[in-house]
């Protein structure tokens, strides 16, 4: 090898050692981004603040400005940031730093939570890749190692301060049927859209756009079909009583649907939601034929509250004045006159208030670590649970017959009480579910409501033993078996429909029957202890206690003009339920402020 090809090779060994200095030069060039995020500022608020990312040539580490105060949780977020803002852009964090600076009217709170790892991602990428971030968008969503945007809360407080300040766009993760459906009514009044991203390379497409980019809302709700295996389920007397409420809840949410709509200007999304709803309407008038009046007005009355937040638009709620409402409504109730006849519709009243005050009662115990939207849908949800108790009590009156002394269950209530308690308590994992029913049970103990306390300890019981079926348990074989067996008691039907409805979903699925089990046995259940308290009350020698008020005629049987009367009670009771759940969501007020990443 001569002098000349001996110089050409060491100019080149050289070189070769200097590329990764050139890439690592390359890599950690000083880069400065800013992006908006949202934040839950109060129970009904939120807020809009900037992040500023800074890439510098340092060691790899992450720093995070002193003021504000960040959680745990955000400083978590900043990590994985990083890691995957890195390994997106094909480049080492090892020889950068990234400082982290939020900026905004924080005070003296602590700014907490994961919602921003997503914004932040997308703004390190930025910086890396000298990418501009426009900024009229907003974001809020989680980041996961492998960079989909992950679900957060808050989302409709976050939204609002978005189009409040004047962006055009929010970027989110997947929304809640009833976010979205708020959101697109904001979406009808003002220039401003929530837009639904699975992961981060979505977020960029929006966030790296170019400002003459336009973008609409992209939430396209698909209403499934219902299960091929589905069987039709005989109607006898008493769900045919039930049918006749249910579809006065199907027959409002369809109402409810064309009030939402109403006057607004019709866009490609208002049509998307309306098919949507016609879709489900067409379902659960379906599941009313054939036999399945519980899923029917279960699904719709859910989607009857969902459709409430499309009058919403960008007002506030009042969850003081809504929990004031919901007091009301319970401190309205009255337990229904309890008979031979009637004792199943009357308890599943006692129930239904029960739920309803339990429910209210958490609800305010943790409102101050909610959203106030995610309060106010709790609060619905008892008012709720307050109307159909209402509507049961209304029919127990209806069916009537001869009195009878819930004081003969005292001894049953005890056993099934301390039975579901021992059960629970022992578990190595004992099922919230049940625990929360256990509670409610225990309550309706000592308040001498012995049927509801039966009924409360038969599901808590129900539902822990369930959850501990050993893992090798043939369910499939199990809900065979209670599907073979129908019901005769009225609740007991009535939740062997819920459970036929989801055995046949697991079928078409190809999926384990495991929710269909739980409900079948709680159903099986069910008909045991209803059962045995018809036998309790028939053999107690105690006279009934002294009715109030009218008393309920006997009926064998709902007659035609029984059933009339049962139509137009359940479609008033439903359309009341409504109208009040408008009420509550139409106020506003002023919450003291909060910082929440959540």
């Amino acid at each position: 090898m001569n002098r000349c090809e001996r110089s050409t090779l060491f100019v080149s060994l050289f070189l070769l050692f200097l590329l990764p200095a050139f890439g690592f030069a390359y890599s950690c060039q000083p880069a400065t981004r800013q992006i908006f995020l949202a934040a839950v500022t109060g129970e009904n608020s939120g807020g809009i603040f900037q992040l500023t990312v800074e890439v510098r040539p340092g060691n790899g580490s992450v720093y995070t400005a002193v003021s504000p105060r960040t959680g745990f949780a955000t400083q978590s977020s900043e990590e994985q940031a990083v890691d995957y803002a890195f390994e997106s852009a094909g480049l080492d964090r090892k020889g950068c730093d990234v400082l982290f600076r939020m900026e905004g009217p924080f005070g003296e709170n602590t700014v907490d939570g994961p919602s921003a790892g997503g914004a932040m991602t997308v703004a390190t990428i930025a910086a890396l890749t000298n990418r501009t971030i426009r900024q009229d968008v907003v974001m809020t969503g989680t980041i996961s190692p492998d960079g989909r945007i992950g679900p957060v809360g808050g989302i409709i407080e976050k939204s609002l301060a978005a189009s409040d300040a004047s962006a055009s766009y929010i970027v989110v993760p997947k929304l809640q049927v009833y976010e979205a459906l708020l959101l697109s009514s904001v979406s009808r009044t003002k220039p401003f859209h929530a837009i639904e991203v699975d992961d981060v390379a979505g977020a960029e497409g929006i966030l790296f756009s170019s400002y003459s980019q336009n973008f609409t809302s992209k939430f396209n709700p698909a209403s499934k079909p219902l299960p091929q295996s589905l069987k039709p389920i005989p109607v006898d007397a008493d769900l045919g009583r039930f049918t006749l409420v249910a579809k006065g809840v199907v027959d409002d949410l369809d109402s409810t649907v064309g009030k939402a709509f109403a006057g607004s200007q019709e866009s490609e999304e208002s049509m998307r939601l309306r098919q949507y709803f016609a879709n489900e309407t067409s379902n659960y008038r379906k599941l009313l034929s054939l036999g399945y009046p519980f899923t029917a007005a279960n699904a719709a009355f859910l989607l009857s509250i969902d459709a409430e937040y499309v009058k919403i638009g960008n007002q506030q709620v009042d969850v003081n004045g809504s929990i004031d409402d919901v007091s009301a409504c319970i401190s309205r109730l009255r337990p229904p006159a309890k008979t031979s006849e009637n004792f199943d519709w009357a308890v599943g009243s006692d129930l239904r208030r029960i739920w309803a005050t339990q429910k209210l009662n958490d609800t305010i115990e943790s409102r101050s670590q909610r959203e106030g939207y995610t309060t106010l849908r709790d609060l619905l949800y008892s008012y709720s649970w307050c109307g159909i108790s209402e509507s049961l009590a209304a029919q127990a009156t209806d069916v009537g017959g001869k009195p009878v002394d819930e004081r003969a269950l005292a001894g049953m209530a005890s056993d099934k009480v301390s039975e579901a308690e021992n059960a629970i308590t022992s578990s190595p994992s004992p099922d919230y579910d049940s625990a929360w029913h256990l509670q409610n049970a225990m309550k309706a103990n000592e308040s001498g409501e012995y049927g509801a306390a039966i009924y409360e300890a038969t599901y808590a019981l129900s539902m822990q033993q369930a959850s501990e079926m050993p893992s090798d348990a043939n369910i499939s074989a199990a809900v065979e078996k209670l599907a073979s067996t129908p019901p005769t008691s009225l609740w007991g039907k009535i939740y062997y429909g819920q459970g036929m409805y989801l055995y046949a979903q697991a079928i078409d699925a190809s999926a384990e029957p495991a929710d269909a089990y739980r409900i079948l046995k709680y159903a099986s259940a069910l008909d045991a202890v209803s059962s045995q308290m018809k036998r309790e009350l028939a053999s107690s020698g105690q006279p009934a206690p002294a009715q109030t008020g009218e008393k309920p005629a006997a009926t064998a049987a709902p007659t035609q003009n029984d059933m009339l009367v049962s139509a137009v009670l359940g479609a008033c009771i439903a359309i009341a339920c409504i109208a009040a759940a408008w009420r509550l969501l139409c106020r506003t007020k002023l919450v003291k402020e909060k910082i929440i990443l959540k």
